[in-house]
């Protein structure tokens, strides 16, 4: 089945509405015309010489008795095909012309009264069949006036055509159509043109080219090429994150299996042969099957988290009383890195909240911590609350994070210079990630600040008011 482009349909629908209107305003100009004076006045101009004429003449005679002259005036009135009566000032009907029947004539009750409003203007009377008859009153003396009338002919509409006045106006509508045409193109052309963008950006997005739509066009297509540069970036995003964690998750998995692989397969020929050996080759299968484990879990949640399948046990959790918790497992750790922890806490705070993975987000804000501090310094940990909001800060006094850093530490696999203290105890890059989003999900936020050489400050919000949201 064919189907018309939308610039065609536009510019097809333009032409009928301006073809419908032109049709109608010709209708109401040729019924206007119809009905116009201007069609009548060689009518009018007969009736005014009429009227003149007679006037002047039967004012000589018309106090005498009827006689030839009167009958010969109204023989000149007929030959003009115009009808004439006399009446007097009562308006009393006292002579008419032979074709001109009394039921044609009007009732005239006030002569004078008559002869002023038909001063400037022909009066119109229906006579019992319908006919329409111009009439004029004019002063003969104080006792007589004089009617002169004709009949109202039907006009043609293609007589209208001939008209002086209807040509011109016929030529500018014509003018006006065409004109109508070309600029219902315009619009048409104006219209489709971003829509034509938008629909190519969506055939280059399928084949993977993202390009920028200009915004332009109407408020609502305006809007869709918002949307649509907005979803292409979101997809070219998406597709980048996606080829990344492939590369990444690769790269992560392929040290680990290396390693147990080599291990394995060295045991399996038989080159491992006293205990201390197989011992340790044990012990570096198992703790790269850890990290792997490690890994497979924390991509799990992150899957799990994009889709919104993870399920959150909330709970009434006390914020000072949950952090403490976390800062007392990592008691060793501080010792054994030779750190100092200094916590300030504020009043009670009563969150609604999966404590479980609040726990997993500052676990992985103090193992950061610990890992990038040096020998030595402190740690601060801070609990506040401001309005509606709790805020819980990890502070250390470590080597910090340029500025570029700081914008791409939250990505997935994303990991600070690896040549800083951590060696082979760092991670793959996901805390930071899996953090974020399990933030996000309790309606919250987390973001870091820090300048190389001074330290870092990672800030987690959280919603107070989720408490009574159970």
């Amino acid at each position: 089945m064919y189907s018309s482009s939308i610039n065609t349909r536009l510019w097809l629908t333009y032409t009928l509405i301006i073809f419908i209107v032109l049709t109608l305003a010709s209708a109401g100009i040729i019924f206007a015309f119809q009905r116009s004076p201007l069609l009548y006045r060689q009518i009018f101009l007969r009736m005014d010489l009429v009227s003149n004429l007679l006037t002047d003449r039967l004012a000589f005679v018309i106090d005498s008795d009827w006689d030839p002259t009167i009958q010969l005036f109204f023989k000149e009135a007929e030959l003009l095909d115009v009808q004439v009566a006399i009446v007097d000032n009562s308006g009393t009907l006292l002579f008419h012309t032979i074709d001109y029947r009394e039921d044609q004539i009007p009732k005239i009750y006030d002569p004078y009264e008559t002869a002023d409003r038909s001063n400037d203007r022909a009066l119109v009377y229906r006579d019992p069949e319908k006919e329409d008859w111009f009439y004029q009153i004019s002063q003969i003396n104080e006792n007589y006036f004089l009617l002169v009338a004709a009949r109202r002919p039907d006009v043609a509409i293609q007589s209208l055509f001939q008209d002086e006045l209807v040509k011109p106006l016929l030529r500018t509508g014509l003018f006006a159509l065409i004109g109508a045409f070309v600029l219902s193109w315009f619009m048409a052309e104006w219209i489709t043109r971003p829509l034509r963008n938008i629909s190519e950006s969506a055939q280059n997005i399928a084949v993977g080219k993202y390009e920028t739509i200009p915004i332009e066009g109407p408020m609502e297509v305006q809007q869709l090429a918002h949307a649509m540069n907005d979803m292409s970036q979101k997809v070219e995003k998406s597709l980048k994150s996606q080829r990344d964690l492939v590369a990444n998750v690769s790269h992560e998995f392929k040290t680990p299996l290396t390693s147990i692989q080599g291990f394995s397969q060295a045991i399996y020929d038989g080159m491992v042969h006293d205990e201390k050996d197989v011992k340790h080759a044990s012990e570096v299968i198992l703790n790269e099957t850890n990290r792997l484990n490690v890994l497979v879990n924390d991509l799990l949640t992150l899957a799990k988290l994009d889709a919104g399948t993870m399920a959150m046990t909330k709970e009434d959790v006390e914020l000072n009383r949950l952090v403490q918790t976390i800062i007392d497992r990592f008691y060793y750790e501080f010792e054994k890195s030779n750190l100092k922890v200094n916590t300030d806490y504020t009043d009670e705070i009563m969150l609604y909240a999966d404590a479980v993975r609040l726990a997993q987000v500052f676990s992985n804000l103090l193992d950061n911590a610990i890992k990038f501090s040096k020998p030595g310094s402190e740690i601060g940990v801070t609990v506040s609350r401001h309005e509606n909001q709790a805020l819980v800060t990890v502070f250390d006094a470590g080597p910090g994070i340029s500025e570029e850093e700081c914008g791409r530490i939250f990505e997935r696999f994303y990991q600070v210079d690896k040549s800083r203290p951590g060696g082979e105890g760092r991670g793959v890059g996901l805390g930071l990630a899996i953090s974020k989003q399990v933030v996000e999900a309790h309606g919250g936020e987390i973001t870091v600040s820090s300048k190389v050489g001074e330290g870092s400050t990672f800030m987690v919000k959280l919603p107070i008011e989720d408490a009574t949201n159970k």
